[in-house]
């Protein structure tokens, strides 16, 4: 059963992580969904959503850049967890490990998820909500900033564009937090949305648009931009 109150860092989740970090080639499951990002698979035509039940993806998934430790359910169960991979960030590039379905409606769509973090062993990592074009290149995201003195902040952003950042009343310095983010499509806007728990209300970000033309790659994204320790990535559900 999946918990509906804010997650703290506790010894139950610590030795879960330890077990998982222990027993990769058992965490490491199927690679055909393996960085399909260049491939010609057509992807499906409308989102779908996921609870993350069970013990793999589902086939509409696809990784580009594939972490090397993820597992569904063995950390935490009904949640996707990975172990972010290094020199991964996402601003002007986007060298993070991502997970998406590929769509090629045009069709509007609200998309939300629940994420959890624990942080603090990089000087830099990230974690959050993306829709890509495949395309044109661009993106929208809300991104969980976090750094190695356990801080961390949302941002907004478009490809090499910093929209709301920092996003107020995002900040956290526990190195570790759970955030709700969503993204609203709207036509070719994009608006944003978080909270920081599931009976607060949505506290609006802002609106983007930009060259958002199909396929598009709507996901999941993490990793560590500076560093060579860990960070612990989890997500609870994708929505639609």
């Amino acid at each position: 059963m999946k918990a509906t109150t804010a997650i703290s860092i506790n010894t139950k989740r610590i030795w879960a992580l330890i077990i998982f970090l222990l027993s990769v080639t058992v965490m490491t499951f199927s690679s055909c969904n393996k960085d399909k990002d260049d491939d010609n698979d057509p992807g499906v035509t409308t989102l779908q959503s996921d609870e993350f039940a069970g013990d793999n993806l589902n086939s509409y998934w696809k990784w580009a850049k594939e972490p090397d430790n993820w597992t569904v359910g063995s950390v935490s169960e009904g949640w996707l967890s990975f172990i972010g991979r290094h020199d991964a960030n996402i601003f002007c590039d986007d060298s993070t490990s991502r997970l998406y379905q590929e769509i090629t409606s045009t069709d509007d769509f609200d998309i939300s998820t629940r994420m959890y973090c624990q942080w603090g062993f990089n000087d830099s990592d990230v974690a959050g909500l993306i829709v890509k074009s495949k395309s044109s290149g661009e993106w929208v995201l809300i991104k969980l900033w976090m750094w190695g003195d356990k801080t961390g902040r949302l941002e907004f952003q478009g490809k090499c564009d910093d929209i709301v950042s920092p996003v107020p009343g995002s900040d956290n310095s526990a190195g570790s937090a759970q955030y709700y983010l969503r993204i609203k499509r709207s036509g070719h806007d994009y608006t944003a949305y978080f909270k920081l728990s599931e009976d607060d209300g949505w506290t609006e970000i802002a609106t983007y648009t930009f060259n958002d033309d199909t396929p598009l790659q709507v996901g999941i994204f993490g990793g560590t931009d500076e560093g060579d320790g860990q960070v612990l990535v989890q997500f609870d559900y994708f929505r639609k």
